[in-house]
């Protein structure tokens, strides 16, 4: 059940769920996706092509490249904000910092994005922002867990579609 932190009398803070490995503890998105007919070698083309249109900075993001054992490690961040004050201003509450690591196989690929921290002086990992008993724990933080969700989620979303059997079919070879 969702853990909720009481931000005032009226308005219960809302803690949403990141699925959460088990062995570690961490939040973690982690997906095995079936990709019928699809070599190693042409996933990872495709792989590689996503990471180098999604990013902006792919040369700093993707950490490592390696078509032999089809796999591929990026290290990326996004921006994350502050909720809306009473003037309608969104200020911003710095980077998210993940590590997605790809791993492709002859009809299947595998996408995990782990490490997931709160750039501050030192990493501050996500997990935090879900104790409510902690005295630095703030109101804000169930919104940037949910911004993070709906992000990370985002990131899946294009992966998978750019990854998907319908992606880039050859038309015209004969």
């Amino acid at each position: 059940s969702p853990l909720v932190a009481q931000k005032n009398k009226t308005q219960p803070v809302v803690i949403p769920e990141l699925p959460v490995d088990s062995s570690t503890g961490l939040y973690s998105y982690v997906k095995v996706v079936e990709v019928a007919g699809i070599n190693k070698a042409d996933l990872y083309k495709r792989a590689f092509a996503w990471a180098n249109t999604y990013y902006k900075n792919p040369a700093d993001v993707i950490r490592e490249k390696n078509p032999e054992d089809g796999k591929i490690l990026i290290k990326a961040r996004f921006k994350i904000f502050n909720e809306a004050d009473k003037k309608g201003v969104i200020t911003g509450a710095g980077d998210v910092m993940y590590t997605l690591s790809l791993g492709l196989k002859d009809g299947k690929y595998r996408y995990e994005i782990t490490k997931i921290s709160w750039q501050q002086t030192s990493a501050f990992p996500i997990e935090r922002w879900k104790d409510t008993t902690s005295p630095s724990f703030s109101p804000s933080y169930p919104y940037y867990l949910k911004q993070t969700d709906e992000k990370i989620k985002e990131i899946v979303s294009a992966l998978e579609k750019a990854m998907s059997s319908e992606a880039k079919e050859k038309k015209g070879d004969w």
